[in-house]
């Protein structure tokens, strides 16, 4: 298992990395593709067991919608306005009665969303200035946190962040996620020649990284929701796509919206 866990991310972290720093077309087309693939992984895990046909309708939609977002002009508050829409979405499937099953029109709407609007931030935030910057920032602030909090939960975890949504995470692996984002953040962004006024630097560092925990979080209960441990199989050793970007959803609109409003 950690052999494939490494031999995944040993590929694909650079596959990611050289994605991101590619022509805006390209990281566009492969940031959408990555979303249809995030979107079809969360319908077919849905309770009810969508066919074929809605898994792929359902990976198409949340494409053309991201597509959407970052291509059309869409005024800032519909923007922001389909991020609520979202968060309320994914929490009444959370909050509701876990004997009470879900609609699939439900779970359909939320994982559309999730997957469409959240992903668009990423194309969003390479459209700003310094976009390729923020966009590496986005991934490396995201992975120090979660790679933070797994190795400092495995060193020192004693103490259980949620035992009822995820009972392997602790407080200790929480706070070392939140310090190595941090970090990370208050050095990065200079490095790549998009910094940005030291406020501006510290309210991200002190944003993302709980973000990036929060996002974690969050797949964890839509899991258990779902009743299934991993959204698929699609990478070895770490579950689906959704799987390695659960963070990023989240870590994403946190940061293009602290920029665009303080730019």
């Amino acid at each position: 298992m950690f052999a494939q866990r490494a031999a995944v991310t040993a590929i694909g972290l650079p596959i990611l990395a050289a994605l991101f720093y590619a022509p805006e077309r390209i990281f566009t087309v492969g940031i959408t593709i990555i979303i249809a693939i995030g979107a079809a992984e969360f319908i077919r895990a849905i309770p009810s067991r969508p066919s074929l046909t809605a898994v792929i309708a359902s990976a198409a939609f949340a494409a053309l919608l991201a597509v959407t977002l970052r291509t059309l002009f869409v005024p800032w508050w519909s923007v922001l306005g389909l991020v609520g829409v979202t968060a309320l979405a994914v929490s009444m499937l959370l909050w509701v009665d876990p004997s009470v099953e879900s609609p699939t029109g439900a779970w359909w709407l939320a994982g559309v969303l999730y997957t469409g609007v959240l992903g668009a931030h990423w194309l969003l935030t390479r459209n700003l200035p310094g976009g390729q910057g923020w966009v590496t920032v986005l991934l490396l602030v995201t992975f120090a946190t979660d790679t933070g909090a797994y190795a400092t939960g495995r060193l020192i975890g004693r103490h259980i962040l949620w035992r009822s949504i995820s009972p392997t995470k602790t407080w200790e692996g929480f706070f070392g996620g939140v310090l190595a984002g941090a970090i990370v953040l208050t050095v990065l962004p200079d490095l790549l020649g998009v910094s940005r006024p030291w406020p501006v630097i510290v309210l991200l560092a002190a944003v993302l990284p709980l973000a990036g925990i929060a996002g974690d979080l969050i797949e964890s209960a839509l899991k258990r929701r779902m009743g299934v441990k991993d959204i698929s199989r699609l990478l070895p050793g770490h579950g689906g796509m959704l799987d390695r970007l659960d963070s990023l959803l989240v870590v994403g609109p946190c940061l293009y919206w602290i920029l665009w409003l303080t730019r």
